[in-house]
């Protein structure tokens, strides 16, 4: 399949991998629109990709994991004539601990993120891309999409929606002429996991050492996408854990998965 060159946005843009996206798209040569929370990170990363490539960058300071943020995304391109052609929605967060004892705010901020704002990105470029007759959107899920984790209850469920949505909607849009492909990555070296560090939580399986880098998931995910893969788990090993955990009754999974996200640092 043949790589796009129109403008290519990115949620999440700041840092880890959204980052390491809006790098590895400059270097095809696409227009950018970077979009995350902060004014300074995103300019600073405009000013690096323009002196690097050359690329026309434009940077939108939104949240959206408040209701409202995609209609107001929508608004900024729509009224800068920007005509999106790839969409990347990885812009996504996790609340780690026992669920009861959340806040609750902060839980209803992460889902609008991780899947009402997706699902609304998803319609409104979706539907814009599908009128074109071409485009392509990349959704970034989890290998937490796979099983239940406890403490992680809600960002596991959420990332289990992003795969499931993802992989219907790519049905639903490939007769308009628009890829839809999702991303499952597992640990991996961002902010993410520096807080898991922080928790001294399942170091056998999130150690640092093991993690994929943030730019290999990154090309992972635009490789595959322009490859028109429906749905892909970013490394061997998270592919082959993720992938027999479908053979093993899912209340052994899921009491694997607690014990798991409640064990020590065993170095």
């Amino acid at each position: 399949m043949t790589c796009p060159q129109g403008i290519a946005l990115v949620t999440g843009a700041s840092s880890g991998i959204g980052l390491e996206f809006a790098r590895q798209l400059a270097a095809r040569g696409h227009a950018l629109v970077l979009v995350a929370r902060s004014t300074s990170k995103l300019e600073a990363l405009a000013k690096e990709l323009q002196a690097a490539h050359g690329t026309v960058v434009t940077v939108a300071t939104i949240d959206l994991g408040l209701a409202g943020g995609s209609q107001k995304l929508w608004d900024f391109t729509e009224s800068r004539g920007l005509e999106i052609e790839i969409l990347i929605n990885n812009a996504g967060i996790g609340l780690y601990g026992n669920h009861t004892a959340l806040d609750p705010a902060s839980v209803a901020s992460m889902l609008q993120l991780n899947i009402l704002t997706l699902s609304e990105l998803c319609n409104r470029y979706g539907t814009a891309m599908g009128q074109r007759g071409k485009g392509w959107i990349l959704n970034i899920a989890s290998t937490g999409a796979y099983q239940p984790t406890p403490y992680l209850a809600a960002y596991g469920a959420s990332k289990a929606y992003v795969l499931n949505f993802s992989e219907a909607l790519a049905m639903e849009l490939e007769d308009q002429g628009v890829v839809v492909s999702c991303l499952s990555p597992g640990p991996s070296d961002t902010g993410f996991f520096s807080d898991i560090d922080q928790r001294g939580i399942a170091v056998d399986t999130f150690a640092k050492g093991g993690r994929r880098s943030a730019r290999a998931v990154a090309e992972a995910g635009l490789a595959r996408l322009f490859a028109g893969r429906l749905s892909s788990i970013d490394g061997r090993m998270n592919r082959l854990k993720a992938l027999s955990l479908r053979l093993v009754p899912r209340s052994v999974v899921a009491r694997f998965s607690k014990a798991l996200m409640t064990s020590k640092p065993s170095i």
